[in-house]
């Protein structure tokens, strides 16, 4: 007789080998709540504070930085720019009679100093002008902005001369330019300088045939060329023995002329009508 299997209940089953799970785990988060008005207006509050501020130490640095510019002392180096451009500018910033005073200072035969007298002033600063145009393409390409000219005679009026000052780009151009012109014999002017006469004056017969001497020279950033004859006018084919000494004075007439406007002064900020430091 078969034995019963037990009271009423079926057997039971094994458990599935699944995970528990939750029954609420498919439903969605709640989204987090807004955050109240006072709050969201303290945090921008903040942030413009904090940009604010920003704004205000930076403008206090610039302002501090600005004054400190203008209150500080110019450093050497500075100065030292400052005089060199305006030397380089003196051939504009300058009155015309200020370049080519009247009364020039030299040195006669005899070995006395005399004073040359100015004749007068060509009124043009072109670099074409008044020069032959061999002597102009070397000034053009070594930055040539303006050429002035003038005409002295010596202190006796035997001697008649014209200067020419080309203002140029720098010292090394005025002197790469100055080796270029210098005449390989003072005595044969060629292509060089033009005679500058004013008519009704001493230099009235002072051409360019009465050329008998030519020089070259250079002082900071110019270029100083001067041709030299006889105020009688005569011209130096005519003359047979070449009077070398007679015309040394052209030189250094240019040479005296070109050197005050290149003599360089260091800005004097005590002088405020001159100078702006």
């Amino acid at each position: 007789m078969a034995q019963s299997s037990g009271p009423g209940w079926s057997a039971l089953r094994p458990v599935s080998s699944g995970t528990w799970r939750d029954p609420n785990a498919d439903l969605a988060e709640p989204p987090p709540e807004p955050k109240r008005w006072h709050e969201r207006r303290t945090l921008w509050l903040v942030i413009a504070i904090f940009t604010a501020v920003g704004y205000v130490a930076v403008g206090v640095l610039g302002t501090g930085r600005v004054y400190w510019e203008f209150h500080r002392k110019p450093t050497g180096g500075e100065l030292y720019r400052a005089a060199t451009e305006e030397v380089r500018n003196r051939w504009r910033t300058w009155p015309a009679e200020r370049i080519f005073p009247d009364a020039v200072p030299y040195t006669s035969e005899q070995g006395g100093v005399e004073q040359a007298h100015r004749v007068g002033i060509a009124p043009g600063t072109g670099c074409a002008s008044g020069i032959a145009p061999e002597t102009a393409a070397v000034l053009k390409r070594s930055g040539c902005r303006a050429l002035l000219r003038a005409t002295y005679v010596d202190q006796l009026q035997g001697i008649v001369l014209t200067v020419g000052v080309a203002a140029v780009t720098d010292e090394r151009a005025a002197l790469a330019a100055k080796n270029a012109l210098l005449p390989p014999d003072p005595t044969e002017p060629g292509a060089t300088l033009y005679a500058l006469a004013f008519p009704r004056t001493v230099s009235a017969r002072f051409d360019d045939a009465a050329r008998q001497f030519a020089a070259a020279g250079q002082a900071g950033p110019y270029v100083v060329l001067t041709v030299a004859g006889q105020t009688d006018g005569r011209p130096a084919a005519a003359v047979r023995k070449k009077h070398i000494s007679a015309f040394t004075l052209a030189p250094e007439i240019g040479g005296n002329i070109a050197g005050a406007l290149a003599l360089r002064a260091l800005p004097d900020c005590s002088q405020k009508r001159q100078w702006k430091c």
